[in-house]
């Protein structure tokens, strides 16, 4: 075998080593990004921590889940994890979920709007009692 042709048979097993390993890994199942634990925590909206939370559009992010008051004044929350490569990055923008990462975007009910949200986001159920708000699973 001269130069030539060992290189270029190097060359494509190469490139089948690399190739075949992201077949294997590069596809998920909805469940990889599933949340692993129930979620159950309350926001005290008097605590000025949460100053964000007073107005329609603004967010914040605890234990992992967006919590936001979207453009008609609800109390909405997601999974911070976007399901499309699981991501940290979602956040609420022109009321709706949108990982920063790679632009996912999602309604408020978690439905995916574009190709890079073929998979639902998680949502959380919010209940407000008083100054006190809930959020859980």
């Amino acid at each position: 075998m001269q130069r030539k042709e060992f290189l270029k048979t190097l060359g494509a097993g190469a490139l089948f080593a690399l190739t075949a390993g992201c077949f294997g890994g590069c596809s998920k199942d909805d469940e990889d990004f599933a949340p692993t634990e129930d979620v159950d925590f309350t926001i005290d909206l008097s605590d000025p921590t949460y100053d964000n939370l007073q107005q329609n559009g603004g967010y914040i992010i605890k234990d992992r889940v967006v919590v936001a008051k979207d453009d008609n004044g609800n109390y909405v929350a997601a999974t911070q994890r976007c399901s499309h490569e699981g991501f940290y990055e979602v956040s609420l923008q022109n009321n709706e979920w949108f990982c920063g990462q790679h632009g996912a975007r999602f309604d408020l009910s978690g439905q995916g709007l574009n190709s890079e949200a073929s998979r639902n986001l998680t949502i959380y159920q919010t209940e407000l009692n008083g100054q006190m708000l809930r959020v859980f699973s």
